[in-house]
């Protein structure tokens, strides 16, 4: 019996390659960046499983030229890069990997927020430039936090973990999710937190920040109107996925002094960044690194590694993003 063959499409952290040889017959592509869709789809004509990162695209064309799938892990929470009704239709389970990167997330989240409200890496390029000739009452005035009222967008797991560091900076607390009144009770119990609709989030928060999955229903969710109806003294916040806010929408808000500042992980067409908000200096542009801990990046790896490994022994891993798939679950091994 010969092993299932899984290809892994990018540099891993950590052991889990050593752990995936254990069930699989591993195809490893040791490098840095993502494959072009058609180096993808060219490496995974045989394969029985994928283990891919957020810059891998798995789209029907891409699918279709792999008529043994059975399983993607994607080291990431979001799953926006993978065409979930098509992998459901084929009977291809799509693994994601959440919980394992909240507390790197949101220490980030509140890096960019700090950052933004106080002006460090402004003012770290002010003296770096020698343009600092000595203290003023005005250098480099930000903005406290204490007192403000941080809105959060999509009260998950991540958001969550937002709030609790938030507070501790005395912050006041509201947010959007699909809940239920039992979890609106526990949040506001636990972080004195109220949830809004958006348009009120957004009307009364001091800072925005985004923690909601890409959708159809969350594209672009922050736009033109959106921006408008901010404060102008309020720092959005991003490090969930770029298109949930329209790029244009948010450099013209910029431009226009509608909002104050910005901190951002993520964009719209990574990696590509427009000039006008690298040329912006009330802006923190970092490059997707939400989860780029090491202590994160191997529990990720090692987490979608599990997961295949557990699908192709017989047992469904709870980290399926598409249970329905199941139905078609993998076999354990090739004749």
């Amino acid at each position: 019996m010969n092993k299932p063959i899984v290809y892994v499409t990018c540099k891993m952290t950590g052991a889990a390659v050593v752990r995936l040889a254990e069930t699989f017959t591993v195809r490893y592509r040791n490098q840095t960046v993502a494959a072009a869709p058609e180096e993808l789809a060219k490496n995974i004509t045989d394969v029985d499983a994928v283990l891919c990162y957020l810059d891998d695209r798995f789209d029907a064309s891409v699918m279709a030229q792999a008529p043994v799938l059975k399983a993607v892990a994607n080291v990431a929470v979001g799953y926006d890069n993978i065409d979930i009704p098509e992998a459901t239709r084929r009977g291809i389970l799509v693994l994601n990997t959440p919980g394992v990167l909240t507390d790197a997330t949101a220490d980030l989240t509140l890096a960019l927020l700090l950052d933004a409200a106080r002006r460090v890496t402004q003012a770290d390029r002010y003296v770096r430039n020698g343009q600092w000739k000595g203290w003023t009452p005005d250098l480099m005035l930000g903005q406290e936090l204490r007192g403000k009222t941080l809105g959060i967008i999509g009260m998950g797991r991540i958001g969550e973990a937002v709030a609790k560091r938030a507070v501790a900076f005395g912050m006041k607390i509201s947010y959007t999710r699909r809940g239920n009144e039992g979890e609106d009770a526990r949040l506001l119990q636990e972080f004195g937190a109220v949830r809004l609709s958006l348009g009120e989030l957004l009307k009364t928060s001091d800072a925005v920040s985004v923690h909601c999955p890409l959708n159809q229903e969350t594209r672009h969710l922050i736009g033109i109107t959106e921006f408008a109806t901010m404060k102008s003294n309020c720092i959005f916040v991003n490090t969930a996925r770029g298109a949930v806010a329209d790029q244009k929408a948010l450099i013209e808000a910029l431009k226009n002094k509608q909002i104050a500042a910005a901190g951002l992980d993520v964009f719209e067409d990574e990696p590509n960044v427009p000039h006008e908000l690298m040329e912006m200096d009330n802006v923190v542009l970092v490059p997707h690194i939400g989860s780029a801990t090491i202590e994160t990046r191997t529990a990720m790896t090692d987490l979608a590694a599990n997961g295949l490994i557990s699908a192709f022994t017989g047992t469904i891993p709870d980290n399926t993003v598409n249970r329905e798939a199941w139905s078609s679950k993998p076999t354990p091994s090739r004749a």
